[in-house]
């Protein structure tokens, strides 16, 4: 949905359960009439519905997260990580992500968003929420396979508090670097 250039890094002590990522991005919506094309005006009607609606024709967004792994023995492979920083709707708050992995691969994790946008500004709950699964394909495979499906519930998909979709982070390609994990895609 959005185009734009962007860049991450990421500081990942060796052995190391804490870690420390900046991701900064301008992007712009994509026009979904021509693939090649991005909004530039933020106004546009739509006959389907007969209404206006308001689109992003350009705007810096990213995040500072901290990745921490704790290393407790009756809870192990659990990863929180906690996100600061701007949105696509040009909203600022927090994103806190719990996941845990289990022994077969699969990643169970929940999150939330809170943004300096207002209960009637944001709708129900006034911050973004939701759960997803996330199962490897080794499981029904017989072949190694590093690709993994992903299965996610928001029960209210709204402007607010949605980051930038990423398709590969840098934590997730520097997992080996953790003593204790498994070959994992986060």
């Amino acid at each position: 949905m959005f185009a734009g250039v962007g860049g991450e890094i990421l500081y990942r002590p060796l052995s190391s359960n804490w870690a420390f990522g900046l991701d900064v991005n301008y992007v712009a919506q994509r026009d979904p009439n021509n693939q090649f094309d991005i909004f530039t005006e933020e106004r546009h009607f739509d006959p389907t519905t007969g209404r206006y609606y308001r689109v992003q024709t350009g705007t810096p967004t990213g995040h500072f997260t901290t990745y921490y792994r704790p290393e407790w023995s009756w809870f192990d492979d659990l990863l929180i990580k906690a996100s600061v920083g701007q949105y696509l709707a040009e909203d600022k708050g927090v994103t806190l992500d719990v996941s845990k992995q289990f022994d077969s691969g699969v990643i169970a994790g929940a999150y939330l968003a809170k943004t300096n946008l207002s209960a009637e500004e944001f709708g129900e709950g006034s911050f973004n929420k939701g759960f997803y699964i996330s199962i490897p394909f080794d499981i029904f495979t017989i072949k190694p396979s590093a690709n993994r499906a992903m299965v996610g519930w928001t029960p209210l998909s709204r402007d607010g508090g949605q980051m930038l979709a990423r398709k590969y982070s840098l934590y997730s390609m520097t997992d080996a670097r953790y003593p204790r994990s498994e070959f994992t895609n986060r």
